[in-house]
């Protein structure tokens, strides 16, 4: 969506963000917990995935997520607003939607193995990807929430560090749905 609109996601993810970062510092919020993205990592090859070992963005989208750290960073050194910035790696769970240009990839499959579909698998197969479970997810949201001290002001990666290549996702998904 960002590469066919970059100005609506500058729009909403920059100046959004800014909106709620200011209110933030007005209302005297105690700490401002926000959603960064691993896309800030970009095309940096490393892994596992360090928080201050960032590539190039490879989308507008990827821009503004960097840009919101960049945003909350400044806010809390000259402002005080303290905040955490947590990174998701694909986040998947219960009645996550499998249908659109944007839905995420267990979904997407788990709906196209019930309905006996083909999968579309996008190269060989062998990019991986970190899975990381809904509930992984809200637990970090909590714990950013009552974060304290040296916690505050930083990012954080919200996942499992475990790659899982797209083919061996499908067959963990054929195991698990009997197909």
């Amino acid at each position: 969506r960002s590469l066919v609109d970059p100005a609506t996601t500058n729009a909403v993810n920059i100046s959004g963000f800014l909106n709620m970062l200011i209110a933030a510092k007005e209302a005297g919020v105690a700490s401002f917990v926000y959603a960064a993205s691993s896309s800030t990592y970009g095309d940096h090859p490393g892994l596992p995935k360090v928080e201050d070992l960032i590539g190039r963005p490879l989308s507008p989208y990827a821009v503004t997520k960097y840009v919101n750290e960049l945003y909350a960073d400044v806010f809390g050194r000259a402002y005080g607003v303290k905040s955490v910035g947590l990174r998701y790696f694909n986040v998947f769970g219960p009645r996550q939607d499998p249908d659109g240009a944007y839905a995420a990839v267990i979904p997407k499959w788990v709906a196209s193995m019930i309905r006996d579909e083909d999968l579309f698998i996008n190269g060989d197969g062998e990019t991986s990807r970190d899975f990381c479970f809904v509930d992984n997810a809200v637990q970090a949201n909590i714990l950013a929430a009552v974060a304290e001290g040296d916690s505050l002001n930083q990012v954080y990666n919200v996942a499992v560090n475990a790659r899982t290549s797209l083919n061996e996702l499908v067959e963990i998904l054929r195991g698990a749905l009997q197909r």
